[in-house]
C-alpha cells in the first residue's frame, strides 16, 4: 500500500531485515527505541496510527496529492 519494499522500510527505520522479519512475524521481542523507528518510518511514508483505549491500533494510508472525495465515493474513472 505505501510502495515499500522490506528493505526500503529498513533503510528508512535503520533497522536490520532480520529484525524487521522477525517483529513481522511475531517470532521476536524488539525493543521500543525500534518499533519508535519503524513507526517513523511508515508514517513519513504515508501510514497513519489510530490508537484505541482497548489497546487495538488501526493503521491506515493517507492518500497523497488526490482530490477529496466523500465517504463510499470511489476515485473518479473507477469501474465501480
Amino acid at each position: 500500500m505505501l510502495g515499500l519494499s522490506q528493505s526500503d522500510l529498513c533503510a528508512r527505520a535503520g533497522v536490520g531485515r532480520k529484525l524487521l522479519n522477525g517483529f513481522e512475524g511475531g517470532e521476536r521481542l524488539v525493543r521500543e527505541r525500534n518499533v519508535d523507528r519503524i513507526r517513523a518510518a511508515l508514517e513519513q511514508a504515508g501510514a497513519r496510527f489510530q490508537y484505541y483505549e482497548d489497546g487495538s491500533v488501526a493503521v491506515r494510508v493517507a492518500v497523497r496529492d488526490a482530490p477529496e472525495r466523500g465517504p463510499g465515493r470511489p476515485p473518479e474513472g473507477s469501474a465501480e
